[in-house]
């Protein structure tokens, strides 16, 4: 995410740059131009790779099937620490599954053991599971109820987890539009001013 804003803020000044100069002194930006847009590339893929397995020192592969008839959000939560308690921990967010679909992830999994969470649309806590990294294929087909502290706890930790994705998503939204206004720029350059 913090790359994401720094792509932001450099291509802004670019883009205010660009505005503020006279037409004739625009051909000489062109080089900047392009390091602009190489910057916001470069972290739009960095923001997409993050969620990668690369360099875990102990990675789990795991896979995941709704068989349920409501959309589930997907989240596992690893513990390092204080096991149970809410700190020292990691939130990943996997993806959406629809009914009847599968998917397959990978997590680093230092602490032994993970929790594999899934929330409805409603972002209720219908599916619980602790694994001591043996398990890795779940077959997620039972809606769990009842609200225990475990699922309180995911509830609160998922919680953080989506403001932190929607923010990010925000960030990319506007990363992309500023690249392709840049693009525009460097278009209009090439066309009108050669």
């Amino acid at each position: 995410m913090n790359v994401l804003i720094f792509s932001i803020f450099l291509i802004s000044i670019i883009l205010l740059v660009i505005y503020f100069l006279n037409a004739n002194k625009r051909k000489e930006l062109k080089i900047l131009m392009l390091f602009g847009l190489f910057i916001g590339i470069v972290s739009v893929f960095s923001c997409k790779v993050k969620n990668q397995c690369f360099g875990a020192s102990t990675p789990i592969d795991i896979k995941t099937q709704n068989l349920t008839k409501q959309n589930l959000k997907i989240y596992t939560i690893t513990f390092w620490e204080v096991y149970g308690n809410g700190s020292g921990n990691y939130v990943n967010y996997n993806t959406e599954l629809m009914p009847n679909e599968t998917s397959e992830f990978c997590i680093d999994s230092d602490g032994g053991k993970f929790w594999l969470v899934a929330k409805n649309q409603q972002n209720k806590i219908v599916y619980l599971e602790e694994s001591n990294n043996e398990k890795t294929e779940f077959n997620i087909s039972e809606i769990q109820t009842e609200e225990t502290e475990k699922a309180k706890l995911a509830k609160f930790l998922t919680f953080r987890t989506d403001k932190s994705e929607s923010l990010e998503k925000n960030l990319l939204w506007v990363n992309l539009v500023l690249i392709g206004i840049l693009l525009l720029n460097l278009i209009g350059i090439k066309k009108y001013g050669s």
